[in-house]
This record gives structure tokens, sequence and C-alpha cells, in this order.
């Protein structure tokens, strides 16, 4: 019965995702199409002021064009709140400035201290990136960031957001990103869909490259197909207030921490829900993680009907990984929430029912598991894993013995590099919880 509900519920959600796609392109009399003194000044004028001018000329049923194989320097944050039925065309390319200090300036004079170096909101947004490999990148210039990061630093202050876009009915198109000096894509809003997604956040030079997150999600209706996105911590986040979320038909790798639920329950104070996402037909390489939930010690809430299915791991640290009691080893920049990060009472729990992995292969990282984002000993990613063998395919850490219910592993066919046998850790998933686990909950051999 919950396979045959679970098929019916996407088959619903992907006709209605065509249905809201097709709403979004509505008449757009008006064109703006942004002039760029970047080639006049051998790449020293700011085209700020011409990019905003347009934004606010544009701001209803336009069509705003960055014009095709020309380059335009973005040297202060873009911000266009007032948006109703525009389609941005990014067939140019973008730049951010190289002078970090300028950058930190401007984003500790932010109000929050986490500013976005574009921010777009308003309904029917349709971002439209080319299709010509060449064009359409956003170069930020974040390997220069992740140099300056001191030893055993997490990421140097002041580091801007890429983007916010906010929006209903909408879609983001050909969205490519080049060495993002952080996080990439905060996506939010409903009904949007985001195809053909570039993100390349490959450090050259051994320096690790923090925080660079692909899209964190917080939404309904949402789907995400067609990515590349290489890069240092999660591909895709679905945090607090996400339903009916799907990603679908992705290369995921370097040194990404997977395709994540959380993390949620920061804000104690908070009920955190998420509910109806699926990961699907998604290779994994090199990555940290492959599945992943992390909610924190003390959190409150609830995660239901989340699914991984179809997916292919090559020299992956930790498949499948769940945890009920995760902590943050970054700064408060990195937090999602309020709420503090130690000394936390174990006295809640942001439960979990009715998750599923399903048709899981490929290769765990034996030989050389984690990534450059360690910085303690033992690594935070190791912390609380009793007799870590890193064999293991499974890791599942439930808070407590009624926090997890209705866990289903099917067709785990992960082994190691060392072609010893596949093990498992797994705390407090009972068998009255969870009949159809699929494996033994126990720190041991899969089996």
């Amino acid at each position: 019965m919950k396979s045959i509900t679970n098929s019916l519920f996407w088959a619903i959600f992907l006709v209605l995702d065509v249905t809201f796609a097709s709403q979004s392109a509505l008449t757009r009399s008006k064109t703006c199409v942004i002039s760029s003194r970047y080639g006049a000044s051998n790449g020293s004028a700011d085209d700020s002021p011409a990019i905003a001018a347009a934004f606010e000329e544009c701001s209803e049923n336009a069509e705003i064009t960055f014009s095709e194989g020309v380059d335009y320097n973005v040297f202060n944050p873009i911000s266009a709140t007032n948006l109703s039925n525009v389609a941005i065309n990014l067939q140019g390319n973008l730049h951010l400035p190289q002078n970090i200090t300028a950058v930190q300036t401007i984003v500790n004079a932010s109000s929050s201290g986490n500013a976005y170096w574009f921010t777009f909101s308003g309904p029917s947004i349709d971002y439209i990136g080319s299709k010509n490999v060449s064009n359409g990148w956003i170069y930020s210039y974040g390997q220069a960031w992740w140099d300056a990061n001191p030893v055993n630093g997490t990421g140097i202050g002041g580091r801007p957001h890429l983007m916010s876009f906010s929006t209903t009915n909408g879609s983001m198109q050909s969205f490519k990103s080049r060495k993002p000096i952080a996080w990439n894509v905060q996506l939010t809003g409903s009904n949007i869909s985001v195809s053909d997604t570039i993100i390349d956040a490959y450090s050259t030079t051994g320096s690790f490259p923090f925080n660079t997150d692909g899209f964190d999600v917080t939404g309904t209706d949402i789907t995400i197909t067609n990515s590349i996105i290489y890069n240092g911590d999660d591909a895709i986040a679905v945090q607090s207030g996400s339903y009916n979320v799907l990603f679908t038909n992705a290369v995921i790798g370097y040194q990404s921490h997977g395709m994540s639920i959380g993390s949620l329950g920061q804000d104690q104070s908070k009920f955190a829900n998420v509910s109806n996402v699926r990961f699907d037909d998604v290779t994994a390489v090199n990555s940290v993680y492959g599945a992943r939930f992390k909610s924190w010690l003390g959190g409150q809430g609830l995660a239901k009907n989340i699914t991984w299915s179809n997916i292919r791991l090559y020299n992956v640290t930790f498949p499948i990984f769940v945890t009920q009691t995760y902590f943050n080893q970054g700064s408060n920049q990195t937090q999602l929430e309020n709420g503090t990060t130690t000394g936390r009472p174990n006295n809640s729990t942001v439960n979990m029912m009715d998750f599923t992995w399903a048709n899981f292969t490929g290769t765990i990282n034996t030989f050389a598991p984690g990534d450059g984002s360690c910085v303690t000993d033992p690594c935070w990613y190791d912390q609380g894993l009793p007799d870590l063998k890193h064999t293991e395919a499974i890791i599942v850490e439930c808070n407590t013995n009624v926090s997890c219910q209705n866990f289903q592993a099917t067709g785990i066919e992960v082994f190691p590099q060392s072609l010893e046998a596949p093990t498992v850790i797994c705390l407090n998933a009972t068998s009255e919880l969870n009949p159809m686990l699929g494996f033994n909950c126990i720190n041991g051999t899969l089996t």
C-alpha cells in the first residue's frame, strides 16, 4: 500500500509541475537589455548601477537580458524584491569582485551579516541561463577565499551567499556557478522547476571549499532535475517548511556532502516539518555522504515520507547516514536558525517516519575516507560513531527507541573498496516500529 500511495503521489506531483510551469509563461511586453562597460574599461568598470536600473525599470511583465557573450562586473549586491512576471535572461557572464576585503566590508555592513549578492523575489520569475557552455556563468572567484582560510578554520568571515531566489510559479534554467565563495542558491517559494544546473566548486590548490552548498530548499512543489554539482557541502539540503520536493537525474561529487534533509531542529522553540521528498536517479562520486538526514539534539518536529532511490555511488564515505544528534563545527554564519550549538538538553527529537532507501549500488571509500573539512580530532563526521571501520554501508543513529518509525531499506548493494563485507551501525531503530527495515539493527555485518 505504501509503494502504491507514493507512486500515485509523485505521478500527480509531476502533472501539477507541468501545469504550474506553463502558467508562468504570461505576456512580457517590456524588454530591458543591460549595457556593459566591462570591455571598454578592460574589465575594471562596475556594471552594478546599470543592472540595478534595469531591474527597477523592468520589474513587471518584462524581460531583462544580459547580452550573449558579454561580460559584466557586479561589484555591489543586486536586490530586486518587487519582481512580477519577469524573465532574467543571463546570456553573458557575471563577475563578482576579486577583492576579498571589499566583499567582506559589504557583507559585514548588512543587517544580518548574511548578505546575498543577488536577491530575486516575486511571483512568476524565470531565470534563464545560456545553453552555450561558455556563457551564462557567474564567476565568484572563490578559490582565493578558500586559500585564505586559516589552518583548522572552517571558512573566513564575511562570505556572501550567492543568490536568493524566491518565487511562485517560476523556474530556473541553466544556472551555472563557477568557484562560488560559499553558498550558491537559497531556493524558496512554491511551484518552481529547476533544470540543467552546473555548480563547480572544485579547488585546484588543495584548500577546502567550505559551505559551498548547491541548493538550500525551503518551499513546496519544487522539482530540480539534470544537475551537475561538484562542491564541498550539501549538493541539496531540504530544510524545514518544505514538502513535495523532487531532486532527480543528477551527478554530484568532488567532496560533496550529498543529498540531505536538514539540518532540522536547531531552534528548539520551533517545530520542524518536512514531508514528501524524493531523491531519485543520482550518481555520487567521491562524496562524503550519499543519502543523509541530520537533526539537532534536543530539536523537535517531524520528517515524513522521504525517499532516496536508484542511487549510484563511487568512492563514497557514508552511503546512507542518519543522525538525530547533529552538531555543526562551523561559525555562527553557517547556522540556519537561532539556537545554541553546545550544551543542548536531550529532551526532544525531530521524529522520522516513513523513510525509504531503495536500489543503492557502488563502492564505499575505505582507503581515504572523509574530506578536507576535517579540522578536529576526531573528525566531525566520525564523532559519536562506535568502532567506525569505514566499511559501513548504512549508519542509523536514532535518538530514542521511538523516534524512528517505518524505515525500509531494499536493494542495498554497496561494498567497501577493501572488498570486506559491508557493515552497519544502527542505534534504536527497533523492529517493533520498523518491521520492514531490511537489515538487522546491530553494530556489525550488514545482513
